[in-house]
C-alpha cells in the first residue's frame, strides 16, 4: 500500500496566494459602499459607479481564471477533483448572488439619485 507524503506549498506559491487574497480583498473594498446605501452616498454617485465597474470587474476576471484552471485540465484528460469542480460551482453561484445583490444596490442608488435631481428641478 502506498501512502501519499504530505508536502507543504513553496515560498512562490505562498506569494502568489497573498497575492490573489490582496487584489480579492481590493476587489471587495471597491465594491464595499453598496453593502448599504445611505443619504450621504447619493452625492457620490457617479465615483462609486466606477468603484462598482473595477471591482466587479475583478471579481469576474478571477472566475473566469479559476473556471479555466480546474475544468481545462480535463480537455486534457487528466481527472480533477470532484470537489474542485463542486467547490468552483458553488463560488461561482455565491459569485452571481453577490453581484446581483451589489448591482440591485447600485440600482438604488441610480433611481434614488434620479428622483431626488427631478424633485430639486421642479
Amino acid at each position: 500500500m502506498t501512502t501519499k507524503k504530505l508536502t507543504l506549498p513553496t515560498i512562490p506559491n505562498l506569494i502568489w496566494g497573498a497575492i490573489t487574497a490582496a487584489i480579492l480583498l481590493y476587489a471587495v473594498w471597491l465594491v464595499s459602499p453598496f453593502f448599504k446605501i445611505e443619504a450621504a452616498d447619493y452625492l457620490r454617485a457617479a465615483k462609486l459607479g466606477l468603484r462598482l465597474a473595477v471591482g466587479i470587474s475583478i471579481f469576474l476576471i478571477f472566475a473566469g481564471k479559476w473556471s479555466f484552471d480546474i475544468f481545462a485540465p480535463q480537455g486534457l484528460a487528466k481527472k480533477v477533483s470532484g470537489i474542485k469542480a463542486v467547490g468552483l460551482i458553488v463560488f461561482d453561484l455565491l459569485l452571481v448572488v453577490f453581484i446581483v445583490f451589489i448591482v440591485a444596490q447600485a440600482a438604488s442608488l441610480y433611481l434614488q439619485t434620479g428622483i431626488a435631481q427631478d424633485e430639486a428641478n421642479y
